[in-house]
């Protein structure tokens, strides 16, 4: 279980989280969306301890990521597996060291359990025969797809996605929902996705997640969100289906959205 209690963070002056509350229980598919600049980046990067919070506490499995030893911090962080918006593949290694460097860092397999692992992940994105190739020689949707087989190699409690479908085609965007999916059904594993595409969150969540002004909008299914008086969701569901919402940018050293 995921609790998040009162999380602020500013950058320079600006405040991007005032006061986040919600709590991601064990199984849940959770979308967090909002309008461009909003800090849902931030906000999920705080969660892993990425990026250290003002104040407030972020909880997972009863660990208080703010509070707790170094040791705990990277011992609950074994439990997540995070996609980065950009990928953030190791440009030195190919494909297959890329998948394969946690299962080599975090477990006990033995090289050839590796790479069966590493292969089956790569396949269940939609990558086959492509191990022996850099980053650089890859398509920003391949690169991406391969940080989600990395994130996944090593069966983790928790996947954290940054926008996960942003730069695929509909048909792999529907592919990696589908994994989603899988992996819930199959793994249990409970997953929090960043994202713009509409058609990802009513697939994939059974909780959204609204962020605006900082703090948390609206929270509820899918079928709330369309039933919602909240205008901003409305305005949001709406206009998603021409193009993303732009709020004000916030200015600082880290990503924002």
């Amino acid at each position: 279980m995921i609790k998040v209690e009162n999380v602020h963070k500013q950058f320079g002056g600006k405040q991007v989280l005032c006061g986040v509350n919600f709590e991601v229980s064990e199984g849940e598919s959770v979308a967090i969306i909002g309008g461009s600049g909003t800090g849902k980046s931030v906000l999920l990067k705080t969660m892993v301890g990425l990026i250290k919070l003002d104040s407030g506490s972020v909880k997972i499995d009863e660990v208080d990521i703010r509070k707790c030893s170094s040791l705990d911090l990277r011992a609950t962080q074994k439990k997540i597996g995070y996609v980065f918006q950009e990928a953030a593949l190791f440009d030195s290694l190919n494909v297959f060291e890329n998948v394969a460097f946690g299962l080599k860092m975090l477990t006990s397999l033995t090289t050839n359990e590796i790479r069966q692992r590493t292969l089956q992940c790569l396949s269940m994105v939609g990558l086959e025969n492509i191990e022996n190739l850099k980053p650089s020689e890859l398509s920003g949707g391949m690169k991406k797809r391969v940080g989600l087989a990395r994130a996944i190699a090593y069966k983790p409690r928790y996947i954290f996605c940054d926008e996960p479908t942003t730069g695929l085609d509909p048909i792999m965007s529907n592919v990696i929902g589908n994994l989603i999916v899988n992996l819930k059904n199959c793994w249990g594993i409970t997953s929090i996705v960043v994202t713009h595409d509409m058609k990802y969150v009513y697939k994939v969540a059974n909780k959204v997640l609204m962020l605006c002004n900082g703090n948390i909008a609206f929270s509820g299914t899918p079928s709330e969100m369309d039933n919602t008086k909240n205008e901003y969701m409305k305005q949001f569901v709406e206009r998603s289906k021409c193009g993303p919402i732009v709020k004000e940018k916030v200015e600082y050293n880290e990503q924002s959205t």
